[in-house]
């Protein structure tokens, strides 16, 4: 049975293909344990984070530009009458503001208002802060690797899970 270092048993036999494929599903297995592990660490609160996780990634979302509720929920990839409600509780707690569509007078976007772009920022700073910590060892050029190699993957899952959407 192969096992990776950092999990559970990979494979109980290994697949077709012979080695070269047994150590691309370990390596595939590892890349997948590492992102899972990161994800949850990112998603937890932070000491002195009073934003939930799905708070943070609305408000990081908005951060870039004016939208409508309909465009933000396509960028999170979740429901339109879920966002709505996630928008509501922001609005009333001040974090975003809506304003009139202009190219759609029945229509509003949502923005950050000013404490939404304070708190989104504090937290970020944290976020910021504690994934520094996990890099002080890290060379300048060991991170601008990673970015790159970050970027790269990111950019191929976002284009696979796009392609699949269209099939």
């Amino acid at each position: 049975m192969q096992t990776s270092a950092s999990g559970p048993p990979l494979t109980e036999e290994p697949p077709p293909g012979g080695p070269t494929t047994v150590r691309n599903a370990q390596l595939v297995d590892s890349v997948l344990t590492a992102i899972m592990s990161t994800s949850r660490l990112m998603r937890q609160r932070v000491d002195g984070d009073d934003l939930e996780p799905g708070t943070f990634w609305l408000l990081k979302t908005l951060a870039g530009q004016p939208m409508r509720v309909t465009e933000l929920a396509g960028c999170i990839n979740l429901d339109t009458s879920t966002v709505s409600r996630h928008i509501a509780q922001l609005d009333r707690a001040g974090l975003v503001v809506r304003t009139p569509d202009p190219d759609d007078g029945r229509a509003h976007r949502v923005e950050l208002s000013p404490q939404g772009r304070r708190r989104l920022d504090d937290a970020f700073g944290r976020r910021r802060a504690l994934l520094g910590r996990g890099l002080r060892d890290w060379t300048p050029d060991d991170i601008a690797h990673l970015d790159r190699l970050l970027g790269r993957f990111v950019g191929d899952v976002e284009n696979l899970t796009t392609d699949l959407e269209h099939v």
